[in-house]
């Protein structure tokens, strides 16, 4: 969820009934050098409110500053980053290579539950490349004080391939006294429905709400999420109307616009036009010119344009 899960991303999640949201990596060297971007990551508002911000780095003395800063910031969580596969953060020692370091991630994690009020989370995978080691880890960050785990199913070697394993989830859920969230291939009522009855805290919603914020408030009101509905005569038809899905983009648009400007605002919007379509299965010319938007003006004209015709 790097470069999406800005404050735009936040807001809009929690107007749909969200009850956590979490910031996108936040880079504690970027943080630690006085990088103005991601020094700015830790910039919140109160709507967005529970949030937890989530750092990634290697360095106990680092974390524990970049951690008290984001405390100070206003967070309500400090989440660690254990599970990332990304080449350039673990190159760095960070994210999911801490799974490979038991001794030095449970160093960072206790020097961080050490040095904040807040609560303080992590995030891990189910191991590194083969082996499953997800337990033992966990126990390890456990004992360290931290206040809950976060799994996601998969082995790093696997990125987003294959299919999430919630098996070794539910085996942390019944192993572990602190509370475990599930995340990955969540997309449907039933499946987060079924980790809650075997014993998972709560369930992070991620890609499933790539242009369909509305998931949240399917969860919470027991509606299975699906983007697509049949008619009499069994054709599928868009759940949402299009009047209301282009309304909730051009909220978005605003909300990103405050946070990043015009410019960028009109780059970030280019990834999600394609999500928030998807259901009404926009012609391949809408999607090429979609890409080369510029305000968002721009963009709701061309997409009524070409489903008036």
């Amino acid at each position: 969820m790097a470069g999406i899960s800005g404050r735009a991303f936040r807001l809009q999640a929690r107007r749909f009934g969200a009850g956590l949201v979490t910031t996108e990596m936040v880079s504690s060297y970027g943080v630690h050098y006085h990088n103005r971007r991601t020094q700015a990551m830790l910039e919140l508002m109160a709507a967005e409110h529970p949030v937890a911000v989530q750092l990634f780095g290697n360095r106990p003395g680092v974390m524990v500053e970049v951690a008290r800063a984001a405390e100070a910031a206003g967070a309500d969580i400090i989440d660690i980053n254990m599970g990332c596969p990304v080449r350039k953060v673990v190159k760095t020692g960070a994210g999911v290579a801490l799974m490979e370091d038991e001794e030095l991630a449970a160093r960072v994690a206790a020097a961080v539950v050490e040095a904040v009020n807040a609560p303080v989370t992590v995030k891990i995978r189910s191991g590194v490349k083969i082996e499953v080691t997800a337990l033992p880890f966990a126990r390890r960050l456990q004992e360290a004080g931290v206040a809950a785990i976060c799994i996601h199913p998969r082995l790093a070697v696997q990125g987003q391939k294959g299919k999430a394993d919630h098996v070794v989830t539910e085996e942390l859920a019944a192993a572990l006294t602190v509370p475990v969230i599930a995340s990955g291939d969540l997309f449907y009522l039933e499946q987060a429905a079924e980790l809650l009855r075997r014993g998972c805290a709560a369930v992070m919603i991620g890609r499933a709400s790539l242009g369909n914020p509305w998931i949240f408030a399917d969860f919470l009101e027991g509606r299975e999420p699906l983007r697509r509905s049949l008619d009499l005569e069994g054709t599928e038809l868009p759940r949402r109307s299009l009047d209301e899905v282009v309304t909730e983009m051009g909220r978005f648009y605003a909300d990103a616009v405050d946070e990043m400007g015009q410019e960028r605002a009109a780059r970030y919007m280019r990834k999600f036009y394609g999500w928030f379509l998807k259901p009404f299965k926009p012609a391949a010319a809408l999607r090429d010119g979609l890409r080369r938007a510029g305000r968002f003006e721009e963009a709701e004209g061309l997409i009524r344009d070409s489903f008036r015709e």
